[in-house]
């Protein structure tokens, strides 16, 4: 294709000839012909630059005026970039209200010499296009050569960024995040801000990339997004004038799309076969099966981790309940691939991984009892999930236990927690403006803890233990009577004044013990939950069924 400007010059005309829409002269047009029949333009294909002498423009006994007007119109509709007109055959001059009505058209008309004849125009503009389009051909055939010379080479893929942007002499990044691909030709391209290129990565691709990969904006950066099972990866970015793709260049980018693609497959395959790996070492860590500390730092050396002294347990799930296992697998694989980049690009140490019920697990590395990664790393995760169609994903959260023997601890909460919130919002509800997740944190829960436990007296017995071991060693170190004092308080609703009267003691006393019980479990006895919670614990105490844990 060629542009009404190369036109002009290759067409022989002058620079006072454009008479119309000097602005749109960049339209492309793909050929040149001529008509001069009152219903040529019928016969018109998109893209044809048209010749005339303006009879039809005149041809019903409509004055030149209304007449240019009418087929300017028609010529729009149909996708001519142009038309030049022979004045003083038929028309002596363009009137003015065809000038600005071919301006709001967007409509360029130039003027076509008297002497010249029509092939002194369509033969150089013909003979130019095809010298053109031959030029592209070569160029478009030396870039497959180029290509298939890298790919035979064995050459390393980051070099593909170089290779492409001596292609096209503008500045190319290539940028995978999870992955940790950012490769940048030439060496100070500006593609210092990635951050929209990081929000769609981890996501299944919208529909209109998914058919057009490429995108190329009218100015600024063209992206070619690199898209892998329908889910986007990363992209090919590069920095282009105000102008359309070449052929040869949208050739270029997609040799380079193609190998990058077959390379992100390879990874994946990879990446898979390694994640079985991993699934099996987290399951163990999530079991409590650690083994001596030499051992496991080797099993978690050999699968690519770097432990920490402790984790926080999150468990989570995008499988519906009724969703067939293996669209659950899958799904459930996206959303691990997805946290798996945020960690990427964060950082953060954490763990992954798929439990035996094919939920999504992540172990969050702390620090002196706090977990500092865990809110930056559930607001990027809803902000990724908040741009998908998945429904609100529920998550489950242990608490923080010491050592890599608390992981099964932290793991066994997480998964009464993630109970808790599915069973209370099921999988499979969706609302407007409904946050993409849905979460719970263990240390929020009361009788819930036992409700939702795989094994409800054991985490009825330790539940009792957490609540009243401290106070029962206290009493019996002390004698203090922090546990018939807790039961009274409770007997009586907690009544500060009632319970000393039961106790035969002064109130000060009573307030006194409650502080020590506070201080103690780190519960308000005051507080309704914290009542209901020392309610069970006494319960269980008192029946005894087995000693406690």
């Amino acid at each position: 294709m060629i542009t009404v400007r190369e036109l002009i010059a290759v067409g022989g005309f002058d620079e006072q000839s454009v008479l119309a829409g000097e602005a749109f002269l960049d339209k492309e047009l793909l050929g040149v012909t001529s008509f001069d029949s009152p219903d040529g333009h019928k016969w018109l294909r998109p893209g044809e630059f048209v010749l005339t002498t303006g009879y039809p423009f005149v041809a019903h006994r409509e004055t030149s005026e209304s007449g240019l007007i009418r087929l300017i119109d028609d010529l729009t509709e149909i996708g001519t970039p142009g038309i030049a007109i022979k004045l003083g055959r038929y028309i002596d001059e363009l009137p003015r209200a065809v000038i600005e009505h071919a301006g709001r058209k967007q409509m360029p008309i130039l003027a076509f010499p008297m002497e010249k004849a029509w092939s002194d125009v369509i033969v150089p503009v013909v003979r130019y296009i095809n010298d053109k389009q031959r030029a592209e051909l070569d160029r478009t055939h030396a870039i497959y050569e180029r290509f298939h010379r890298h790919l035979t080479a064995g050459a390393p893929v980051s070099a593909l960024a170089q290779l492409l942007h001596e292609a096209l002499q503008v500045p190319v990044c290539i940028y995978v995040p999870s992955l940790r691909w950012q490769w940048t030709a030439p060496a100070l391209g500006a593609f210092s801000d990635l951050s929209s290129v990081d929000r769609e990565c981890g996501l299944p691709a919208p529909h209109h990339l998914l058919a057009q990969p490429l995108v190329t904006p009218a100015a600024g950066t063209a992206i070619r997004w690199l898209l892998l099972r329908q889910q986007v990866y990363g992209a090919i970015l590069i920095q282009q004038s105000d102008r359309e793709l070449y052929a040869w260049e949208k050739v270029a980018i997609e040799q380079s799309a193609a190998l990058l693609s077959l390379e992100l497959e390879r990874q994946q395959t990879v990446s898979e076969t390694f994640q079985r790996f991993r699934n099996e070492f987290l399951q163990a860590l999530l079991s409590g099966q650690t083994g001596p500390r030499d051992v496991l730092l080797r099993k978690a050396e050999e699968v690519g981790w770097a432990l920490a002294e402790d984790y926080q347990s999150l468990v989570m799930s995008v499988r519906t309940s009724d969703d067939d296992p293996v669209d659950g697998w899958r799904r459930n694989r996206e959303l691990l691939e997805l946290i798996n980049g945020i960690l990427a690009r964060s950082d953060t140490g954490g763990l992954t991984g798929l439990d035996r019920d094919n939920h999504v697990v992540l172990l969050v590395p702390t620090a002196y009892g706090q977990c500092p990664h865990l809110e930056s790393l559930l607001c990027s995760l809803g902000a990724s999930l908040a741009k998908s169609s998945v429904s609100p994903i529920p998550v489950g959260i242990g608490r923080i236990h010491p050592g890599w023997d608390g992981i099964a601890h932290s793991y066994r909460e997480a998964k009464i927690s993630f109970r808790t919130v599915l069973r209370q919002c099921g999988y499979a509800y969706a609302k407007t403006g409904a946050p993409p997740l849905r979460i719970q944190h263990y240390h929020a829960l009361a009788l819930e803890r036992i409700l939702f436990a795989e094994e409800p007296s054991h985490e009825a017995q330790v539940l009792a233990a957490e609540c009243l071991d401290k106070l029962l060693q206290y009493d019996a170190e002390k004698n203090g009577q922090l546990v018939e004092t807790l039961q009274a308080f409770l007997f009586a609703n907690g009544n500060h004044v009632e319970t000393a009267n039961r106790l035969f003691v002064h109130k000060n006393t009573v307030k006194y013990r409650m502080q020590l019980i506070r201080e103690l479990t780190g519960l308000t006895p005051e507080n309704g939950q914290d009542q209901l919670l020392f309610r069970i614990a006494l319960t269980v105490h008192a029946i005894g069924r087995q000693p406690l844990v």
